[in-house]
């Protein structure tokens, strides 16, 4: 684990289309602060780490070109009390924290856009954390789904009542399942052209959820950024790899917690790797394959893991996962600008080793939950509140 001279493994080659057409991305906080049980989501949980902390971005991609505007995901709704009782059953007996401050229709007005004038929303998957709540949408905002959406998900709750997803939703509402082209392959993810000039591809990431698909944003005309949605959930499960090894010593440029040393030997974080003599190339965990968890395939999940490793290894692309709290203090924040010169600005190196500061040390917790309980309209509920 000594030293600085571990050779990063050239990695597969991801076949990046080539266009000059780009997308404008913004990065939203979408305010849904999430609490889980680790054992739900990786494996194998550490002592100390037996939960995690989840925060939930979303994303606001323009097309200036065409003249398009989309979002990528869109959070938890904040009354999330009012998801249907599949959804709702799901967050009272899994999730120990959960508080949301805004809709992101409050959000994406309070920042200057009209929320009104979205062409359409991009579901990547269906759990309550990312589909918002699409009836504040017009019914001219069209709707983006994955592959099997409709057969398991249309109609909605009250119509389907076992259904997690609403019937408003869709009301009066185009929702476009995509079909993709295995032909047509980003790295080992069949993609689909969303605009058809290059600028913006879903693909095709299978494992998490059904239906489940990431975003592929060209934000320069050689560098991309990839919305992950929930292809996993924590930066530690595909950080760090043979191709993107970890540092001897973690940079200063890196935001440690003040209970880390800066710069910081890697070695403090032996303890909390169930393979501490791979520490600086295998990621620190894997996919749960616990009965339960929040995988529906969880060995394609782990497949779809370690292709994204893949894509975090290349230069030119910046990989964001919907709860990576590696990005809040990198990367500029909705309205405050996009995250389009990512490389430029060296965010890709300050943002990959975050995730450290979640990890125990010697067993000893690494950060508090970021919010108390269950919080509904500003108090944390109790089993029989709710």
């Amino acid at each position: 684990m000594a030293g600085d001279d571990i050779k990063p493994k050239v990695h597969p080659s991801l076949g990046l289309p080539q266009s000059k057409s780009i997308v404008e991305v913004s990065i939203i906080d979408t305010t849904t602060a999430i609490v889980v049980p680790a054992k739900a989501f990786v494996d194998p949980v550490q002592n100390g780490h037996e939960h995690m902390n989840m925060p939930t971005f979303a994303f606001l991609v323009e097309n200036k070109k065409l003249g398009k505007s989309i979002m990528f995901d869109l959070g938890c709704r904040k009354d999330w009390w009012n998801h249907s009782p599949v959804a709702n059953a799901s967050i009272k007996n899994g999730i120990p924290g959960l508080s949301i401050a805004k809709n992101v229709n409050e959000l994406l007005r309070e920042g200057g856009v009209d929320d009104k004038k979205i062409d359409a929303v991009v579901w990547s998957h269906w759990h309550w954390d990312h589909t918002g709540d699409l009836s504040l949408f017009p019914p001219s905002t069209d709707l983006y789904v994955g592959p099997g959406f409709k057969e398991n998900f249309m109609p909605g709750y009250p119509t389907n009542k076992d259904c997690p997803i609403l019937d408003k939703d869709f009301t009066g509402r185009a929702v476009h399942e995509i079909a993709f082209d295995t032909n047509n392959k980003i790295g080992a993810f069949p993609s689909h052209d969303l605009f058809g000039d290059g600028s913006f591809y879903l693909l095709d990431v299978p494992g998490h959820a059904v239906g489940h698909i990431s975003g592929f944003a060209r934000t320069t005309p050689n560098t991309f950024v990839f919305l992950g949605g929930d292809i996993c959930h924590f930066g530690g499960s595909y950080r760090p790899t043979v191709y993107a090894p970890m540092p001897g010593t973690i940079p200063s440029s890196v935001p440690l917690d003040r209970r880390l040393p800066t710069p910081c030997p890697c070695s403090f974080f032996a303890g909390s790797h169930y393979d501490p003599e791979n520490l600086r190339t295998s990621p620190f965990y894997k996919v749960t394959q616990e009965p339960g968890g929040w995988y529906v395939d969880p060995p394609a999940a782990q497949k779809s893991v370690e292709s994204l490793e893949e894509f975090d290894a290349d230069e030119n692309v910046f990989v964001c996962v919907a709860h990576d709290g590696g990005l809040i203090p990198i990367v500029d924040w909705f309205p405050n600008g996009t995250i389009n010169d990512w490389k430029k600005k060296g965010w890709k190196e300050k943002s990959q080793w975050g995730f450290l500061n979640e990890l125990p040390i010697d067993g000893k917790p690494g950060r508090p939950w970021i919010t108390p309980g269950l919080m509904k309209e500003g108090k944390v509920m109790s089993q029989d509140d709710l």
